[in-house]
């Protein structure tokens, strides 16, 4: 059975792993990968479960299929699928943990956020403001994807409303969260919205 699974595995790794532009090779390549989703999320999220906060385990889950999908065609040595998708799972609890390490100077930030200056505070609705512009100019269906996830409500429940299949709601998410970093970044260096 596992021999099965891993020709199938390998079968939908390079059905994605030649996607490109044209609509039948693109649309073959989002059903591999939601093939491969199915067969694997509940393994990678009983995974993730034992080493990511619960109130960042879906965030984390739809970041590690976002990067399944990038990397895939350049970065998978095209044997065990599984092995390699729970690889840049680790990969990516190291590199957040790494993050979060605070330091001296952002203890200080925290103890003194309440006494920020006018200016800071203004910086940030300025930025606010950027960002609200930026969600206004998604398409409806990602705004809305991004303001469920904003507001804490979970992949399960927003599929269901939206009528998506999970692979498909984590691959707009991803979509959604490069096209407001573009936007927020062209407009918060100076531009003109």
């Amino acid at each position: 059975m596992a021999t099965s699974t891993t020709q199938t595995d390998r079968q939908l790794v390079s059905v994605i792993a030649v996607r490109n532009e044209s609509a039948q090779h693109w649309s073959e390549a989002e059903r591999a990968y939601e093939q491969l989703y199915s067969d694997h999320a509940r393994m990678l999220l009983a995974f993730l479960s034992s080493r990511v906060k619960r109130s960042e385990l879906d965030d984390v889950h739809q970041e590690i299929w976002s990067r399944v999908w990038q990397h895939l065609p350049t970065h998978f040595d095209g044997n065990n699928f599984r092995a390699w998708l729970f690889r840049i799972a680790r990969n990516f609890i190291i590199q957040s943990s790494r993050r979060r390490r605070p330091d001296l100077a952002e203890d200080l930030r925290m103890v003194t956020a309440n006494d920020d200056p006018p200016e800071s505070r203004l910086a940030e609705h300025e930025r606010m403001e950027i960002l609200s512009r930026c969600l206004s100019r998604l398409q409806e269906q990602l705004a809305d994807l991004v303001r469920s996830r904003l507001s804490g409500e979970p992949y399960d429940d927003i599929c269901t409303r939206l009528g998506l299949p999970p692979a498909r709601a984590h691959k707009l998410f991803h979509t959604a969260k490069t096209q407001l970093t573009s936007c927020v970044q062209r407009h918060g260096l100076g531009q003109t919205p």
